[in-house]
């Protein structure tokens, strides 16, 4: 088979990786996780399964975006363009609901990606730098910053612009580094390792080449390291990308570097027999093979490795005619250079065939992308006549605005003259009112001095009752201490009479002992309210005496029984008869207490 760039071919065909995203709810991360292991071993028809089951058992318009993109891009990578279109628009639509820039970024790379597979690189270029634009400023989905940038090297390989694809493929390396996702980091290092190769091409620089190698032997090496991570597909266009090179590019000997790829070719071949890859890359494997029989002058061997690929394809599933054109168009050349004829006039008629068959298949791709194209103009064009409508709904509200600002210019012109007429009334009529204002405010003040003179007159005679009452109790106090004193003397008088005087310093050492109570008592006095005694005689039934008063005094300073007697020189029991007919002046019942009465 005549070598077709089959390493940049082989890294823009599978760009669609996918990898759990960052930031959605437990529901949908379960089913992006399934969705990723179905992705790893290319099953795609359980991948739609498990995306129409998520899609019916999630409510959420943010996680809907990014379920509908996913499964707009699977259908895109089939050729299902018009499913892909209306699953991208699903997902734009639910990424608007939910307003969130992750979810309108994941709608921008389904769009970007079915632009790719249309083969329209300037939109690709357009939705990627778009969705880019929403995130740029979140670190909330590297795996879509990843794809976003991804998809831009694509699209610049295109046009052959290796500065645009080594500036974005090198923004995806760091995004792939950054989610950890091994699969998407093989992909940077086989992207980073076709840019060296073209540029190898044009300038046939030895360390390009080897720069190529370098990043194609480390996707080999993260392979090894994480084969349960890395899908199948990107396993084997790696495996084919390293044999590859020992065919066109190593400089060692051409024993060695067959064996060298037909290791990678066996590693391939073993995924492909367990279907976890695209058939096609049957017939990069035997290309491969071919490749090295033709260097070897093995013609015929050549040929045989060709059709085993073929034999291989058919097996599959799906049209691959224009594949089968090219390895029917080596074969026929293969049949030319051994002399047989009529196997090259079979292969060529066969190759027409097959020509005709992909003619008639890219007719309806084309057919699709035009549908696609005039689905998209559509809803452009609807969207640009709401933009339109909604531009001509702000006009509107402006000439309505003007013309109101108008008929209010009208109207103070008009009441302008009115006002100017009137204007000399109102000062008046407010000259006026001001004078008669400053008089009531004069009247006002006046009474308000009035009114601070007695605040401050009644605030002194306040003043003066308070000391009064404070004189009064100090009064009280004193004369407790007095008649304390008093009735030490008339004790001490007595017993000089009797001629007890032996029995005195006994009596003033016992007085020694109460005085400091009685200096507590007098403190306490002084600090009664004001209006005890007061409350005292309104309470009252009968009128109280001084010695009622001062009962009830050390009453409420909660004295006992024992230390009243002591001040009064009288006996416990006198005390306790002289509570009895206190109660009954305050018209207390058997059951209250005094203390209570006389503490509340």
């Amino acid at each position: 088979m005549k070598k077709k760039h089959i390493l940049y071919y082989l890294i823009i065909l599978f760009i669609n990786n996918y990898a759990t995203a960052q930031h959605i709810q437990p529901g949908t991360k379960a089913v992006l996780d399934k969705l990723e292991q179905y992705q790893l071993h290319n099953q795609s028809a359980e991948a739609i399964k498990v995306l129409d089951i998520g899609i019916k058992s999630i409510n959420s318009p943010a996680d809907l975006a990014y379920l509908y993109a996913y499964k707009s891009s699977i259908y895109a990578s089939i050729d299902s363009l018009l499913m892909a279109k209306r699953l991208s628009d699903l997902s734009f639509e639910n990424a608007k609901k939910s307003k969130k820039p992750t979810s309108l970024a994941v709608a921008f790379r389904a769009k970007a990606f079915l632009n790719n597979v249309m083969n329209l690189p300037d939109l690709v270029v357009k939705d990627a730098l778009d969705g880019l634009k929403l995130i740029e400023k979140s670190d909330e989905d590297p795996v879509t910053k990843y794809h976003l940038n991804y998809l831009l090297y694509g699209a610049y390989s295109k046009w052959d612009d290796d500065q645009k694809m080594e500036r974005y493929i090198h923004e995806a390396q760091y995004y792939a580094l950054k989610s950890g996702n091994v699969n998407l980091q093989v992909n940077v290092n086989n992207g980073i390792s076709s840019i060296y190769l073209m540029r190898y091409r044009k300038k046939t620089q030895q360390s390009l080449l080897d720069s190529s190698f370098h990043y194609l032997d480390n996707s080999f090496k993260l392979l090894q390291q994480h084969p349960e991570r890395v899908s199948g597909n990107t396993s084997v266009i790696t495996y084919i990308n390293l044999a590859n090179y020992y065919l066109d590019f190593s400089t060692k000997e051409l024993s060695i570097r067959e064996q060298k790829a037909s290791e990678y070719l066996s590693l391939g071949e073993e995924i492909l027999k367990k279907h976890e890859a695209t058939p096609e890359k049957w017939m990069n494997i035997f290309g491969i093979k071919s490749g090295f029989a033709k260097k070897q002058g093995n013609v015929q061997l050549a040929e045989q490795y060709l059709l085993l690929g073929l034999s291989q394809l058919m097996k599959a599933n799906g049209n691959y005619f224009r594949l089968e054109y090219t390895v029917n168009k080596d074969l026929a050349e293969l049949a030319g250079k051994r002399s047989d004829l009529k196997a090259e006039l079979a292969y060529q008629q066969r190759a027409e065939e097959l020509l005709k068959k992909s003619f008639n298949e890219q007719q309806l791709f084309n057919a699709q992308k035009l549908e696609v194209q005039y689905e998209t103009s559509k809803k452009d064009q609807e969207l640009q006549l709401l933009k339109e409508r909604e531009a001509f709904g702000r006009k509107q509200k402006y000439l309505y605005g003007v013309i109101a600002f108008a008929l209010l210019l009208g109207l103070v012109f008009m009441f302008t003259s009115y006002h100017f007429k009137l204007r000399y009334s109102i000062e008046r009529e407010k000259k006026l009112a001001k004078e008669k204002e400053d008089a009531e405010q004069q009247a006002q003040m006046q009474l308000l001095l009035e009114k601070e003179e007695q605040a401050r007159l009644k605030a002194e005679q306040e003043l003066l009752d308070l000391r009064k009452q404070q004189l009064e109790k100090e009064a009280l106090a004193n004369s407790l201490i007095i008649d304390r004193k008093n009735e030490i003397l008339k004790q001490i008088q007595d017993k000089i009479k009797r001629g007890e005087a032996v029995h005195i310093p006994k009596l003033l050492k016992e007085e020694m002992l109460v005085q400091s109570d009685f200096e507590d008592i007098k403190l306490q006095v002084q600090e009664l309210h004001p209006d005890f005694f007061h409350r005292l005689t309104e309470k009252a039934t009968q009128k109280l005496t001084p010695l009622d008063l001062k009962y009830c005094t050390y009453i409420y300073l909660k004295m006992t029984t024992k230390q009243i007697a002591h001040a009064l020189y009288v006996e416990p029991q006198s005390v306790r008869m002289f509570k009895y007919r206190l109660k009954q002046k305050f018209g207390l019942g058997k059951d209250e207490d005094l203390e209570r009465f006389l503490s509340e």
